[in-house]
C-alpha cells in the first residue's frame, strides 16, 4: 500500500516566508527533447484509446508545479493521482490494485477512486469515468484530466503544445487554502504599515471660522403659532474650540418663557493632563453626570478609542498544528503549537462584545473550528492608564443650587479598574450633601465581570455578569440604600432593590429562537414591588414572533397584573407585488385574566427616496374605539420633518408638524449649504478635486476641476460636482480622519491622486478645506531575465522613494511586465526577496525617475537580471 502527503519535490512553498513562483514553460528546453523521444500522434492519425507515455508539467494554478510521468489517450491526459495529491497537500492511501482513498478538509470530504469501478466520489459529488481514461501502471493510478476536473469542481486545462496540465483554480484544495492563509498573514503583518496615511496634516486652530445654525420647530394643528415650541442654536469655531449659543422655548411660544445656553469647549488630543475643557453650560464629570453651568476639565479623551488592548488566549493541541483567530472575517492573530502542543496569541479587543472565531489546521490537512467571546466593560481602562475629571457650578435643574464633582480612575491591570471621587450638592431649603464614592470594576476571568460600588450616605451596590458566549448571558445586581430622609441621588423612601436577567440562544445562527427573562424587586417605604417578564423569539418564514408573559405586583395595588402577549414583525415580501411587497408591519396583543387588554397594528412603507408613510391603530381596555394614526416622515438632504395625524375615539382629530435642519457656512469656499441636522459640534471637510498640471499640489489659476470623482472622508463619501467641488459633513471633530479617492470613479486609469491618502483633523462647527490634486500617470514596462531567458511568474516590488509606498507586479510567462497608473516620482524596482529565496538567487535593484514629457508619462526598457547566488 502506498501512502503520501505534503508538497513533494518540486513544489514551491507558499507560506508567509516565501512567494509562489510559476515555472515558465519556455524555461524548460528539455521538454522539447522529451517531446521528440515520445512523439505525439501525427495530424490525421486515427484516434486510438491505447495510452501513450509522455512527460508533462503538472501545475496547480500558480501555487506549485512538478514534472510528472503521464499518459496520453487521444487528446486527453492521464495524470498520476499520487503526485497530484502530494502537490495538493492531501493525505491519501493507494493500494496496488488501484484503489485510492483520501479525506479532504474542510468538511472531512471523502475522496474515493477505484480502478475497478466506473464512478468516482468526492464528498456529495459523483462522476462517471470511462475505462480508457483510467490506468494502473507500476503501482500508480492515472486518471483523465477532464474527469478529474469534474470531480474536483475545477477545470484541468491540457496544453499539448507546451506539455502542461494546469488545475485552473486550486483554491478549494489544502494547498490553495494554505496559500490564502499565507496571504492573509502577510496582509496582517502589513496592515499597520498600510494604515499609515501618506500625508498627515496637523490640527488647525483659527481665531474663528465656520458658522452653524441648528433649528427645530414643533407646531400643533390647534395653534400652529401660539402653541408651537422651538429651539435654535448657533455654533462657531473660536480659538480652536466650539462656541455654542442656544435658545429654547419653555412651554408654548405664547408664554414667552425661554431658556438660554452658552458654552465653549476645547480639546487637546496630545496633552497628557488637559484634554478637554468646557466653560458654561454642559455636563458634569463623574459616573452620574448632570447638567450644570460652570466649568469641567478632564484628561479623558474626547472620543475614546474602541480598542482597549490585548487579551492573551492560551490553548493546547497536538504538535505541528497552526491556529488562526478571526474577528468579523478578518485575521487578527495566529500562532503554531510548540513541542508540547501549547500555543498562545495576543488578541486585540474592543469595548463591548468581541466574538472570536478560531480555526486550527493540522499537519495532515485536518481543520477544527471553535469560538470564544470576550466582553470588555465600557468603564474599564487599559492597564496603567490614569484619568481624572473635575467639574463645578450652578445646577440647571431643581435638584440643587450648586454642585461639584471630583473623579479619579486608574487601570490597575488589564481587566481591573478602580474609581474614587466626591459628589457635592448644595441646596436652598434642604440639607446639603457630600457623597464620597469608590468602586472596583473587574473581569477576573474571560466570561466574568464584577462591579462593586459604595457611595457615602447613598448606597452599596454589587453586581456580576457571566457571558461565556453570545448565546448565553446571566447577570445579577443588588443595592442597599442608606436611610436618608432628603436624598439627592435616589428616590425618597427607597430601601433596597435587586434584579436578575438571563438570555439563552440554542444556536449561533441568525433566525434561531432565543429566550430571555428578567426579575426585579424594589423595596421602599410603602412596600415591595415585584416585576417579572419571560419572553422569547423565533423566526417562521418572513415573520418574527415575540411571545411573552409578564407579572407585576405593586404594594398597595388593588390587583396584580398578570398578562401574556404576542408581538410579531413581518418583513417586506416582494412576491406580494410592487405596492404591498415593500410593506413592513407590526402586530401586538396582550391579554390578562379578564380578557384582552391592548391591541396594536402598524404598517409602514417607503414612498420614494426620502418619504416614509406609516399607518396604525391602537386599542386599550376601556376605550370605545381604537386610536388611528397617520405619520409622514421626510428625510431630505436639507431638512427632516414628521407630520402626524391622530384620530382618538372621543374628541376631535389633531395633528403635529415637526421640522429640523441646519444651515452651514463654508468659509473656505464662501458657500452656504443645508443639512438635516443637528449639526452643532460636528465637522466637515470640503474642497476641490483638480488636475494638478505642474505637480506642486496647489490649485493654481487655470487648473481645472475634475467632476464625478468619489472622495472618501472616513466612512462618508461625496462626489465632486461639475466644478470639481466636494463637501462632506457630520464628521466627529478633533479626531483624525483619512481622505482618499475611489480610483474606480476616475475617468482614466492614467489619472491618479497625487497623494494616496491624507489624514487631517477637522475643527468643530466648520468645514476644513482640503483640495485633492490629481496628476497624470503613466506606464512602466520591462523584463525579468534569468540565464538569458524571460522568467515568468516573478513578483516585483515598485517602491516610491519619497513616500515609501509600495506596489507589486507579476511578470508574464515570457518575463515581460508592465504596470499602469504610476505617477511621476523617484522609484526603485526590485524582485521580491521571497522569490529570490526560493530560487536561491540575487538581483540588483533598478532606480529610475518618472517625469512628465511631451509624449506623456512612462518608462520602458527596464531590465532586472536574476543571477545565481554566489
Amino acid at each position: 500500500m502506498k501512502t503520501g502527503v505534503g508538497s513533494g519535490a518540486g513544489a514551491v512553498p507558499t507560506d508567509n516566508r516565501t512567494a509562489p513562483v510559476r515555472r515558465a514553460p519556455g524555461s524548460a528546453p528539455w521538454l522539447v527533447l522529451v517531446a521528440l523521444v515520445a512523439p505525439l500522434p501525427a495530424v490525421g492519425q486515427v484516434a486510438d484509446s491505447a495510452p501513450e507515455p509522455v512527460i508533462l508539467e503538472l501545475q496547480l494554478g500558480r501555487l506549485a508545479g512538478r514534472t510528472v510521468p503521464a499518459f496520453r489517450v487521444r487528446t486527453e491526459a492521464l495524470v498520476p493521482m499520487s503526485q497530484f495529491l502530494e502537490l495538493a497537500e492531501i493525505r491519501y492511501r493507494l493500494t496496488p490494485e488501484g484503489r485510492l482513498e483520501a479525506r479532504v478538509d474542510p468538511g472531512d470530504r471523502r475522496l474515493v477512486i477505484e480502478f475497478g469501478r466506473d464512478t468516482m466520489v468526492f464528498g456529495d459529488r459523483r462522476v462517471r469515468i470511462e475505462p480508457e481514461f483510467k490506468l494502473v501502471r507500476d503501482g500508480e493510478l492515472f486518471i483523465g484530466a477532464e474527469r478529474l476536473g469534474d470531480l474536483l469542481g475545477s477545470r484541468l486545462v491540457v496544453s499539448w503544445t507546451d506539455l502542461v496540465v494546469t488545475l485552473v483554480d486550486p483554491a478549494d484544495l489544502p494547498i490553495g487554502r494554505r496559500a490564502r492563509r499565507g496571504a492573509m498573514r502577510a496582509a496582517l503583518l502589513r496592515r499597520e504599515e498600510q494604515a499609515r496615511p501618506e500625508l498627515e496634516l496637523a490640527a488647525e486652530r483659527p481665531s474663528w471660522g465656520g458658522l452653524v445654525l441648528d433649528y427645530s420647530v414643533l407646531a400643533p394643528s390647534t395653534a400652529p403659532l401660539r402653541g408651537a415650541g422651538y429651539t435654535a442654536g448657533l455654533g462657531a469655531d473660536v480659538a480652536g474650540g466650539s462656541l455654542e449659543l442656544g435658545v429654547t422655548s419653555v412651554g408654548p411660544a405664547e408664554s414667552g418663557v425661554t431658556r438660554l445656553d452658552a458654552s465653549w469647549s476645547g480639546v487637546w488630543r496630545e496633552h497628557p493632563w488637559l484634554r478637554q475643557l468646557r466653560l458654561g453650560d454642559g455636563s458634569s464629570t463623574g459616573p452620574r453626570g448632570r447638567i450644570l453651568r460652570g466649568v469641567a476639565v478632564t484628561n479623558a479623551p474626547f472620543l475614546r478609542p474602541s480598542g482597549v488592548g490585548d487579551v492573551t488566549y492560551r490553548g493546547r493541541l497536538a504538535p505541528g498544528w497552526s491556529v488562526e483567530a478571526y474577528r468579523g472575517g478578518d485575521l487578527v492573530a495566529y500562532d503554531s503549537t510548540g513541542p508540547a502542543g501549547e500555543f498562545a496569541m495576543a488578541l486585540p479587543v474592543r469595548y463591548g462584545e468581541n466574538p472570536v472565531e478560531f480555526v486550527a489546521y493540522g499537519p495532515r490537512g485536518e481543520i477544527r473550528a471553535f469560538n470564544r467571546t470576550y466582553r470588555v466593560i465600557a468603564d474599564l481602562l487599559p492597564g496603567g492608564r490614569f484619568e481624572y475629571g473635575v467639574s463645578g457650578g450652578s445646577c440647571r435643574s431643581p435638584l440643587c443650587s450648586a454642585t461639584l464633582n471630583a473623579d479619579l480612575r486608574y487601570g490597575l491591570a488589564p481587566g481591573w479598574t478602580v474609581r474614587a471621587g466626591l459628589d457635592g450638592f448644595w441646596r436652598d431649603t434642604l440639607p446639603d450633601r457630600l457623597h464620597p464614592y469608590a468602586s472596583v470594576i473587574a473581569t477576573p476571568a474571560n466570561p466574568w465581570a464584577v462591579e462593586i460600588e459604595g457611595v457615602g450616605r447613598a448606597w452599596v451596590r454589587g453586581g456580576a455578569r457571566y457571558e461565556p458566549s453570545l448565546n448565553l448571558r446571566l447577570s445579577a445586581e443588588a443595592t442597599a440604600y442608606a436611610g436618608d430622609r432628603a436624598p439627592v441621588l435616589f428616590p425618597s423612601g427607597r430601601r433596597a432593590e435587586w434584579r436578575a436577567e438571563a438570555f439563552w440562544r440554542p444556536a449561533a445562527r441568525p433566525g434561531v429562537a432565543f429566550l430571555e427573562a428578567r426579575l426585579e424587586r424594589v423595596r421602599s417605604a410603602p412596600g415591595t414591588d415585584t416585576r417579572a417578564r419571560l419572553g422569547g423569539s423565533f423566526q417562521a418564514g418572513e415573520v418574527r414572533w415575540f411571545p411573552f408573559v409578564r407579572v407585576e405586583r405593586r404594594a398597595g395595588a388593588s390587583e396584580n397584573l398578570e398578562t401574556a402577549g404576542l408581538e410579531l414583525f413581518m418583513l417586506p415580501r416582494p412576491e406580494f407585488g410592487p405596492v404591498l411587497g415593500a410593506v413592513w408591519a407590526r402586530l401586538a396583543a396582550e391579554a390578562g385574566r379578564a380578557g384582552l387588554t391592548r391591541a396594536q397594528a402598524f404598517a409602514a412603507r417607503q414612498v420614494g427616496g426620502g418619504l416614509r408613510l406609516e399607518v396604525g391603530a391602537a386599542w386599550v381596555r376601556g376605550a370605545s374605539a381604537p386610536t388611528y394614526t397617520l405619520v409622514f416622515t421626510t428625510y431630505l438632504p436639507a431638512l427632516r420633518s414628521a407630520t402626524a395625524f391622530s384620530i382618538p375615539p372621543t374628541g376631535p382629530a389633531f395633528g403635529t408638524q415637526f421640522l429640523q435642519g441646519s444651515l452651514l457656512w463654508d468659509r473656505a469656499t464662501r458657500a452656504l449649504t443645508a443639512a438635516p441636522g443637528p449639526s452643532l459640534e460636528r465637522a466637515g471637510v470640503a474642497g476641490y478635486v483638480f488636475l494638478d498640471e505642474n505637480g506642486d499640489g496647489v490649485r493654481d489659476p487655470g487648473e481645472p476641476g475634475v467632476p464625478n470623482v468619489r472622495v472618501r472622508v472616513g466612512s462618508s463619501t461625496a462626489v465632486s460636482d461639475s466644478n470639481g467641488r466636494y463637501r462632506v459633513w457630520d464628521i466627529v471633530p478633533y479626531e483624525p480622519v483619512v481622505v482618499t479617492v475611489d480610483s474606480q470613479s476616475l475617468a482614466s486609469p492614467l489619472l491618479v491622486p497625487a497623494v494616496a491618502s491624507a489624514s487631517l483633523i477637522p475643527g468643530p462647527n466648520r468645514f476644513r478645506g482640503f483640495d485633492v490634486p490629481l496628476v497624470r500617470a503613466g506606464v512602466i514596462e520591462g523584463r525579468v531575465v534569468r540565464d538569458g531567458r524571460g522568467l515568468g511568474g516573478a513578483t516585483l516590488l515598485l517602491t516610491d522613494l519619497r513616500t515609501g509606498g509600495r506596489r507589486t507586479v507579476t511578470t508574464f510567462s515570457d518575463g515581460e511586465f508592465y504596470l499602469l497608473g504610476v505617477k511621476p516620482g523617484d522609484y526603485e524596482l526590485t524582485v521580491d526577496p521571497r522569490v529570490l529565496e526560493v530560487l536561491d538567487a540575487v538581483a540588483g535593484p533598478v532606480r529610475f525617475t518618472l517625469a512628465p514629457t511631451a509624449a506623456g508619462v512612462g518608462r520602458s526598457g527596464l531590465v532586472l537580471e536574476i543571477r545565481p547566488r554566489p
